[in-house]
């Protein structure tokens, strides 16, 4: 029986899906972070071992090599980056033959997913934050996307940091008092402000703890509170800056599907946000529910490289688990 491997590698989470040639799931894993950038190449190689082992654990069968694999990888803008991925997987054996290997950004992933291989638009916000599209032609293009020290607008991460600067700015008196003071201390295990920014700057201080406050930052708006409020307005506009700069190159006359993806995004406490920034800033788009989450999209684009277009049965199949 042949095998498919999709690879949703992220940089919170990483996930693994076997499918046969059909889309029947046959086994799904997961792994820690991804994003050779914060793990580190040999952190974000093992989180991505641990997750297909866990599938094939999870299938029942002796693993072997995939008939195709494909990797969506958070942070890789580079084809250096995309070589050493390449690499990774063919040296722990997903596949047979390099050719059969594909490797992109983990939005492209979301996109194949979230829109079944329609044209549209994914805008993806987890710990960072993207927006990716592809019309009709073929022709695609990314807006964001540029890591957490530039950007990452509206991302949990890029959340997170400014939920620690309204808590300062209203400890200090430069702003309101806000709630987020509590929930900031809570979540980051300190007992005063000040001892954030020695984690910071010892390194004790992890990536996915300070993206985990945009919880708090939902939690403390649903409640009220202004400066959380406004926050995630912020937040909603710089996605929808992104979505609005892929519609504007890709769909100029025509009315994009968009689909939202990462923790961050679909949110509940968030996601209307979000939409709502879009009703104002692209009018024409039409947000869609996604048909798929990513891992099932970086499946759909194994079977492509495979040389199985994606079919409604496919698809379905994918769906059903």
């Amino acid at each position: 029986m042949a095998l498919y491997l999709g690879i949703d590698g992220g940089g919170t989470s990483t996930r693994a899906l076997l499918c046969d040639e059909h889309g029947r799931v046959r086994g799904t894993g997961a792994g820690g972070v991804a994003n050779h950038l914060h793990a580190g190449w040999d952190g974000a190689a093992e989180s991505l071992r641990t997750a297909v082992s866990a599938a094939w654990a999870a299938a029942g069968v002796p693993t072997g090599p995939c008939a195709a694999v494909f990797l969506g990888m958070a942070a890789t803008a580079s084809e250096e980056t995309r070589q050493r991925w390449h690499d990774v997987a063919h040296r722990f054996g997903f596949a047979a033959r390099g050719e059969t290997i594909g490797v992109d950004h983990d939005i492209r992933i979301a996109l194949a997913g979230g829109l079944a291989g329609r044209p549209g638009i994914a805008l993806i916000a987890g710990t960072g934050s993207s927006c990716y599209g592809r019309n009709a032609t073929g022709a695609t293009w990314q807006a964001g996307g540029w890591g957490s020290i530039l950007d990452d607008g509206g991302g949990g991460y890029w959340l997170g940091l400014r939920a620690v600067g309204a808590a300062i700015r209203g400890d200090d008196g430069r702003g309101p008092a806000t709630a987020l003071r509590e929930r900031v201390l809570a979540r980051l295990r300190v007992s005063n402000l000040r001892e954030i920014v020695t984690r910071l700057h010892d390194g004790t201080l992890e990536r996915h703890e300070m993206a985990r406050l945009a919880e708090d930052v939902m939690t403390c708006a649903a409640a009220g509170d202004a400066a959380a409020q406004d926050l995630l307005a912020r937040g909603a506009g710089e996605l929808a800056a992104m979505v609005r700069a892929v519609a504007q190159k890709l769909f100029p006359n025509t009315a994009p599907e968009v689909v939202l993806a990462g923790s961050t995004a679909t949110a509940p406490q968030f996601s209307p946000t979000i939409a709502a920034a879009l009703a104002r800033e692209v009018p024409a788009a039409r947000v869609v529910p996604a048909a798929l989450p990513p891992v099932a999209g970086a499946a759909l684009l194994a079977l492509e490289l495979g040389g199985i277009a994606a079919s409604p049965e496919i698809v379905a199949a994918l769906r059903a688990g």
